[in-house]
């Protein structure tokens, strides 16, 4: 039997340089009730996966707010983010991540490199317009 692969078609979005690649993915999260599917912007650039504290709290994901870490992404500002673990489906695989739960309302949902890239290689694959998830 063949082994499903997780493939994400290319999406696009236009900025003021043109059209550009915005690698995007539905991915099932694990909820207090079952699973919800989310989109997550891959990231390669990443360290970790990030998701904010309101969709965590809607969803029932437990972490500890009680600890705080500074983000620092482009720039000299910092995000408020409390450590924490997702379970994820990635095609038919089960995976528990770590994960930042970022206290800002407008972050978005990134899929970064801790615990996803040990466990897939990620190919953004330029031929199939797709991003590739293989063991």
């Amino acid at each position: 039997m063949a082994k499903s692969v997780p493939t994400f078609p290319y999406r696009y979005k236009q900025i003021d340089f043109g059209k550009i690649f915005n690698p995007l993915a539905l991915i099932p999260v694990k909820a207090s009730w079952g699973w919800q599917r989310l989109w997550f912007l891959i990231d390669s650039g990443a360290d970790v996966t990030m998701i904010p504290v309101s969709l965590a709290n809607e969803l029932g994901i437990k972490y500890n707010p009680n600890i705080k870490d500074k983000l620092y992404g482009i720039g000299q500002q910092s995000l408020p983010a409390s450590p924490g673990k997702l379970k994820l489906m990635i095609g038919n695989r089960e995976i528990e991540i770590r994960s930042y739960f970022v206290h800002s309302q407008d972050s978005i949902l990134l899929l970064g490199r801790l615990d996803i890239f040990e466990q897939f290689s990620v190919n953004f694959d330029r031929s199939s317009q797709s991003v590739i998830f293989s063991n």
